[in-house]
């Protein structure tokens, strides 16, 4: 209450300050960059305990100064190896590595850049992950010639392969190839909008705690197809890693690497003078003429799961055997 100046009357005084537009915007913006300064810091620290606690099952070496992780196992004639879809890590190809054991044949999986323990380092082509994955089998040990199966988006990765390295390679096998001729297009990239972007937001939100909210709340991208086949330490893996920054940010870069048309191996003939073996449910043309037609064999399937080596074991094992008996019989 206040006198009045010239009069025995009083009035009320407020003691709230009014807070301007421009009051209230920055007031907005300092929450929110608490928030996020907050967010960043549980981050780092979430990713340092898992780091820290999750037992690293697997080997590595480094390629560029970066580490990338692998298994060797097995002795024999011939080293298998396996790059696999976006978003899965060297678990896909478990199962089917377990089947060959008793086979006269090295198997060789490996994590792409951002996956399981691997680093990420800068944004990699598939024409570049194949130049990584050579050096990392010529570091870890694995003997030549290779054969060499790839499902997906490491269908891309291993035709480049073959493109740059062939005298390393003696059979191919593609799981459900991913068509360069059709990832190019507009219908294509339309199809993947809605998934790209909810990959974005993953993606910088990894940096502050988001992502690993959106996944308590059941928001997140899943992998059903990969998820559902795994179970101990090899799904409480994954789950603890898909949240963290370096594998948010190696999908989408992948993601990117398709709508880019960033993949240009899948010429007529790559594959020619060697065993090629197609597992597909398309029936594309092209993915066919990639081998001479007296060497290559046509598995049509009707499946359209994801992650064959988890969900198609048996078929995979035929096609991997299929081959190392035409190579034998030469």
């Amino acid at each position: 209450m206040k006198l009045l100046p010239y009069s025995n009357g009083l009035r009320k005084v407020s003691m709230k300050k009014h807070r301007t537009p421009k009051d209230i915007a920055k007031l907005i913006l300092i929450i929110v960059g608490m928030l996020l300064v907050v967010g960043f810091v549980y981050q780092k620290i979430s990713n340092f305990i898992a780091k820290e606690t999750l037992r690293q099952r697997v080997d590595y070496t480094t390629v560029d100064d970066r580490r990338m992780d692998f298994r060797l196992k097995g002795e024999g004639e011939y080293t298998v190896v396996f790059d696999g879809e976006i978003g899965g890590n060297l678990e896909q190809w478990t199962p089917v590595v377990d089947e060959l054991s008793n086979d006269n044949v090295n198997t060789f999986v490996y994590n792409r850049r951002g996956y399981g323990y691997s680093d990420l380092g800068a944004e990699r082509t598939p024409e570049e992950q194949a130049q990584d994955l050579k050096i990392l089998l010529r570091k870890a040990g694995a003997p030549e010639p290779y054969i060499l199966v790839g499902e997906g988006y490491g269908s891309l990765v291993l035709t480049s392969f073959v493109e740059q390295f062939k005298d390393s390679v003696a059979g191919v096998m593609l799981i459900n190839p991913l068509d360069e001729s059709y990832i190019g297009t507009k219908e294509y990239n339309k199809k993947q909008i809605i998934t790209k972007l909810r990959r974005k937001i993953e993606k910088i939100g990894s940096n502050f705690g988001l992502t690993e909210l959106l996944d308590k709340l059941n928001l997140d991208v899943t992998l059903d197809d990969f998820e559902n086949s795994l179970s101990g330490d090899e799904l409480e893996e994954f789950k603890t890693q898909r949240t963290k920054t370096k594998y948010t940010t190696a999908v989408y870069s992948e993601m990117n690497n398709l709508s880019k048309g960033l993949s240009n191996s899948q010429k007529p003939g790559v594959f020619a003078g060697m065993p090629y073996y197609l597992m597909s449910n398309s029936e594309s043309e092209s993915l066919k003429n990639l081998g001479d037609e007296s060497l290559t064999k046509v598995f049509k399937t009707g499946s359209t799961s994801t992650f064959s080596g988890l969900n198609g074991t048996e078929n995979v094992v035929n096609g991997i055997r299929y081959i190392v008996k035409e190579l034998q019989s030469k």
